[in-house]
């Protein structure tokens, strides 16, 4: 297994708004590794969406809380990992499949944790007393894996 190696790090204040600091960033970090552009528009919703839930549910808004964003490679993918205070009721997992022509009404549909299964390579969500951790993986071109 090849050994990980972080990239950045990166902690936002638990305020919307803030989801956009962390696409930036991961967006810079994908385009150096070569990911194309397709796929680094995936990996911005996930990482949005991720910290959004991280935001919301994760540590309740409470901006003194914050949201840590590490992004990390493995040799063989880019590795994201989103991380919340787990100060929030909520523990999250995969709901019903959601018929994206017909999205679930009301404020917890699922639609999240939908988008981020569905538009990266691998996703781990690891709840624990303290802390909430997303780990999502998209697979580096292969140009670059070998």
């Amino acid at each position: 297994m090849p050994s990980k190696r972080r990239l950045v790090e990166l902690r936002i204040p638990s305020l919307f708004g803030y989801e956009k600091v962390a696409m930036a960033t991961v967006t810079a970090v994908a385009t150096r590794a070569g990911i194309s552009a397709e796929r680094i528009e995936d990996l911005r919703t996930a990482v949005a969406e991720a910290c959004i839930n991280a935001i919301e549910y994760g540590n309740s808004a409470k901006a003194e809380a914050p949201v840590t964003i590490i992004v990390s490679t493995d040799g063989e993918h880019l590795l994201v990992d989103v991380k919340d205070r787990a100060l929030g009721d909520t523990k999250p997992q995969m709901g019903r499949m959601v018929d994206l022509q017909n999205p679930p009404t009301g404020p917890h549909g699922n639609m999240g944790l939908f988008l981020i299964h569905h538009l990266v390579d691998k996703v781990d969500i690891v709840c624990r007393a303290n802390s909430t951790h997303v780990h999502m993986a998209m697979r580096l071109p292969e140009v670059l894996v070998h």
